[in-house]
């Protein structure tokens, strides 16, 4: 378990969650639903300030990475209703999965 291994989990979810909002919005239809884009780019933006604490050493961080943990699972759940249909929802639910499990090892 390293701190290391927390920011490159939150930094891929970062960007495959701010991806696959873009990839919805292009797509249309109930890929781009306003809850899936909303939670994408909620995870999007906590992941980036998990990262961002844990970078700068924050005596804070656990509070980020808590919310971190929690976003990531909320939105792997819903890009997993998508998975079946969309490579790129599957993939970010995998890093989101990822960022949790790591986020929730330095708790």
């Amino acid at each position: 378990m390293s701190m290391r291994d927390c920011i490159d989990a939150c930094e891929d979810a970062h960007r495959l969650c701010t991806e696959t909002a873009i990839h919805g919005m292009q797509q249309g239809g109930h890929l781009a639903d306003w809850s899936l884009v909303q939670i994408l780019l909620d995870a999007a933006d906590i992941t980036e300030t998990a990262a961002d604490f844990l970078a700068r050493s924050s005596r804070m961080h656990h509070l980020t990475c808590r919310a971190a943990a929690e976003v990531a699972d909320k939105c792997a759940d819903s890009c997993e209703q998508h998975a079946s249909d969309d490579l790129r929802m599957k993939e970010c639910a995998e890093a989101l999965r990822r960022c949790a499990t790591q986020c929730r090892k330095l708790l």
